[in-house]
């Protein structure tokens, strides 16, 4: 996605069509290349992954090497392996796929170059006048549900040197002989014809631009918003905050997992590792696993769970729900994920502060951070990919001249696709059991 970014930018703010276009296509097959690396380094690596295998083996790692897990046999470190690799990746696919879905609306609503005929006076020296009308025909009202009405019609002006063109304005008011309409026309070449429209509405394309100044705002609004809603998700999953040094105001509590299961509340659900204290109350660490990505092992192991015991405690209306967290085993993993709020409250009592715990018996050195998404190379399914080539596809006839409807027609197919592509890149999160053993 990375190499589809700069695609939106050229769009937007170039005004050399020829300079432009060129760029936009060395981007795409520059991601064209990225697939190709892609395919070429599963095969080299022995062919593509199975989620669950990478996840488990991520387990015996660190396993090997390490002795039993028993109540209290570890202390707990302060310093841990840091998540923002994690999150950073995932701000990183919300960012490209968000950039890829406006850029693709953006194409398909801009006009990658001037139109023939504008193009032609373009080249004989363009000026915009205000020219006199001889004759008026095909005149139309409308009114439409919103917004001021209007008249078109289809108007004879007169140009330079005695010379007159065909033009289609749209006025407020209805035309008559002797009226003045703005066209666009070369001075020098009259005979070339004219455009109906002024500055303001054909001087962006004049100039070469793909879309007027209020398309290219509405752009970057939608681009905006999608970055918050990017930033708010990756709030969600993982906060903002590294979780690699363990505070004053962070708490951990000695716990034994109990595999995975899933938090409710109400209508909502999300996966979870169910983590049972010693007074037997229970959390729920949010971390999207299955009963197949975890290795039987780790059912009834004790571990240290450590939570930020600041964040949403505030009371306010928009405090999070969730607050990040970690399990630290016994046999030198870390998994990073969130708590629920509500059961750091409830385990607040029983936690202790880990500036009073044991927390100098193991260096971060030592420590492996559970991260089989990083191998996310790995992972990507051939439907993936052949998504991914239909984006570029689309990115490329989207940059050539084609009829309006045959680009929104293309724009909305790259739209649906590469809402496809990012739920089959992470379908492997989500797929049942059954349908995972399929694949």
């Amino acid at each position: 996605m990375a190499a589809i970014v700069p695609v939106l930018p050229l769009w937007l703010f170039s005004s050399n069509p020829d300079l432009r276009q060129k760029g936009i296509l060395v981007a795409l097959g520059g991601a064209l290349c990225c697939i190709a690396a892609i395919a070429l380094y599963q095969r080299k690596a022995g062919g593509r992954r199975l989620f669950h295998t990478i996840a488990v083996a991520e387990f015996s790692e660190t396993a090997e090497g390490h002795g039993a897990s028993t109540a209290g046999s570890a202390a707990l470190p302060r310093v841990l392996p840091s998540r923002r690799g994690m999150q950073l990746r995932s701000l990183g696919w919300y960012f490209g796929a968000c950039t890829v879905l406006v850029g693709l609306i953006a194409l398909a609503a801009g006009s990658p170059q001037r139109p023939e005929l504008m193009q032609r006076i373009h080249d004989a020296g363009a000026e915009f006048a205000n020219v006199r009308v001889e004759k008026v025909s095909d005149v139309e009202f409308h009114d439409p549900s919103r917004g001021s009405d209007f008249y078109t019609s289809t108007a004879v002006v007169q140009l330079a040197r005695g010379t007159t063109a065909v033009v289609h304005p749209t006025s407020p008011d209805r035309l008559g002989p002797g009226d003045r309409v703005p066209v666009l026309y070369a001075p020098t070449q009259p005979h070339l014809g004219a455009i109906a429209g002024d500055e303001r509405s054909l001087g962006h394309a004049l100039q070469g631009e793909t879309m007027s100044m209020a398309g290219v705002w509405l752009a970057i609004g939608a681009w905006i918003f999608g970055m918050g809603l990017s930033a708010a998700a990756l709030s969600v999953r993982y906060g903002f905050r590294s979780f690699s040094r363990l505070g004053n105001a962070d708490k951990a509590i000695r716990a034994r997992c109990m595999g995975p299961g899933f938090w409710r509340q109400g209508s909502s659900k999300e996966r979870c590792l169910r983590i049972v204290t010693a007074s037997s109350r229970t959390a729920h660490f949010l971390v999207n696993v299955t009963e197949r990505d975890l290795p039987d092992s780790l059912n009834g192991q004790h571990l240290w769970l450590c939570w930020d015991a600041r964040r949403g405690t505030g009371g306010k209306r928009l405090s999070p729900s969730s607050t990040p967290a970690a399990l630290i085993s016994d046999d030198g993993w870390v998994m990073h994920g969130m708590l629920k709020v509500d059961d750091a409250k409830l385990l607040a009592a029983e936690g202790v502060s880990v500036e009073k715990a044991d927390a100098e018996g193991r260096e971060a050195s030592a420590l492996h951070v559970w991260d089989p998404r990083a191998a996310w190379p790995l992972l990507v399914t051939p439907l993936v990919l052949t998504l991914y080539a239909l984006l570029i596809a689309c990115g490329v006839l989207l940059t050539c001249d084609i009829p309006s409807v045959w680009r929104w027609v293309t724009g909305i197919v790259g739209v649906i696709g590469g809402l496809a592509l990012a739920y089959a890149f992470t379908a492997h999160d989500s797929l049942p059991s059954s349908a995972k053993a399929a694949a």
